[in-house]
């Protein structure tokens, strides 16, 4: 129980501590917003006797690009091996966090290309890449063809890095609204 006489001495130690000085840090230069890095789910539960290739074309991407990350998880891009489509693989979407991806066991053999070219080649649509005009040049993994090289080139590298290096933490900054990006010609 607070006595009286004891209540002016607490209102002073109060009013003393709220009125005393701080001490702060002194202000350092504005750094520039740090860039945040993406994160893109994927499962590959459904990839069947792809689902190494899967593996191995995320490890590919991780390796290239810095501004966007591939981790193996769900709520994100679902992967699929079916029997027969319309081409060796399809992504329901480009540039995108979510979505599909399906790989056609009859179309990679009938196309040619090796079967990881195919994989990282969907995987590029879901970063962020569309074909180029000069399809089935080997040294593009988007152009396709019947080539084995499953590695993008440093121009394909470079647009997945800009587009999604358009994401800052700070939300200053997005992607083009139009979200897709071509690789210069390298």
């Amino acid at each position: 129980m607070l006595r009286l006489k004891s209540l002016p001495l607490l209102l002073a130690l109060a009013v003393g501590l709220v009125a005393a000085p701080t001490a702060t840090a002194a202000p350092t230069a504005t750094a520039a917003p740090r860039q945040a890095v993406r994160t893109i789910y994927y499962d590959s539960s459904r990839a069947a006797e792809l689902a190494s290739q899967v593996e191995e074309a995320v490890k590919i991407w991780n390796a290239g690009v810095t501004s966007v990350r591939l981790v193996k998880g769900s709520g994100g891009v679902t992967v699929t091996t079916a029997q027969n489509g319309s081409a060796p693989g399809t992504a329901s979407c480009v540039g995108c966090t979510r979505g599909q991806i399906y790989f056609y066991r009859n179309q990679i053999t009938q196309s040619g290309a090796a079967p990881l070219r195919v994989v990282v080649h969907e995987f590029g649509h879901i970063l962020g890449l569309n074909h180029p005009q000069d399809i089935g040049n080997c040294d593009k993994v988007m152009a396709g063809g019947r080539c084995a090289n499953p590695n993008p080139n440093a121009a394909e590298l470079a647009a997945v890095q800009r587009y999604w290096g358009g994401f800052r933490v700070e939300g200053s900054t997005v992607p083009e609204e139009q979200g897709v990006h071509e690789a210069a010609a390298a």
